[in-house]
């Protein structure tokens, strides 16, 4: 029976998805471990019981060449390290790796909210802000394995001499100025613009007029089918998506504010999906 496998590594989780002949199982989900060896203890554990694949995708936080992680500021302690050959070597098949953020979009091109479609953006809104661009029914990895950094547009970010330099330095402006972290209490917010809160409403439309400013950006530069908005805000785009789309309107090109931004589909299952796509090809 032949089996492929996705893993998907986050800062604090690892998931795993095994799919055969038969289908999908569900994905099994665990706090990632908090060091190199102890991380490849836990993702052979977690495939103990999966026969042996005969093809492993793994979806990484930060950009990586064919066989090691480069920078992956979330677990410092996996750059440079031969991961692909340590992974290979525990589970007896062929691994690959990729960006969370590639392997995002890859799902949602093939499953989810880009399906059909030969050109899409994702930005990837959650702690920090990366995504992935699609051309021509491609992912785009760029030269160096990190497009789609759209973290590091330029924003105006208010000096601030209790910020840290060493964040500044692997954090972009525009991600400093419009991630998730910025927007202060975000579910509590969000719950209450839901509740119809004016001072919540106000606040949320603040917060997408930053963000508007890098989708704007994007949609005026690349002029995709669509713009996904993923991460943690997906969950968010009933009340923030309206005030983003208008702010989009006020500062994208004529043919920018033609591009319409949308939730991702797939959820948190995104990622681990799209290693899984990465796990069964020749191509990537």
């Amino acid at each position: 029976m032949t089996t492929f496998v996705g893993i998907d590594v986050g800062g604090t989780s690892v998931r795993v998805l095994a799919e055969t002949p038969d289908g999908r199982g569900e994905p099994v989900t665990a706090p990632v471990a908090g060091s190199y060896d102890a991380f490849l203890t836990q993702v052979t554990g977690l495939c103990a019981g999966i026969a042996r694949p005969a093809g492993v995708g793994v979806g990484l936080p930060g950009t990586s060449g064919e066989s090691r992680p480069l920078f992956v500021p979330a677990l410092p302690w996996l750059e440079g390290r031969p991961l692909r050959d340590d992974l290979e070597a525990r589970l007896g098949a062929p691994v690959r790796l990729g960006l969370d953020g590639h392997l995002t979009l890859l799902a949602e091109a093939a499953e989810g909210a880009a399906k059909g479609v030969r050109s899409a953006v994702l930005l990837a809104v959650g702690t920090g802000i990366g995504g992935a661009l699609l051309i021509d029914g491609r992912i785009w990895r760029g030269v160096h394995g990190s497009a789609g950094s759209w973290g590091w547009l330029p924003a105006n970010v208010p000096d601030d001499p209790m910020r840290d330099s060493v964040r500044d330095s692997v954090h972009g402006p525009f991600e400093q100025a419009a991630s998730g972290s910025s927007l202060r209490d975000g579910p509590a917010l969000v719950a209450a613009a839901r509740a119809g809160d004016e001072r919540a409403c106000a606040a949320l439309d603040a917060y997408a007029a930053r963000l508007a400013r890098g989708v704007a950006a994007v949609a005026s530069t690349i002029d995709p089918e669509i713009i996904l908005i993923g991460g943690g805000l997906a969950d968010a785009m009933d009340v923030l998506g309206p005030p983003l789309q208008r702010h989009v309107a006020r500062f994208a090109s004529p043919d920018g504010r033609r591009v319409p931004v949308r939730p991702t589909a797939l959820g948190s299952r995104a990622g681990v999906v799209g290693a899984l796509l990465i796990a069964r090809t020749e191509e990537w």
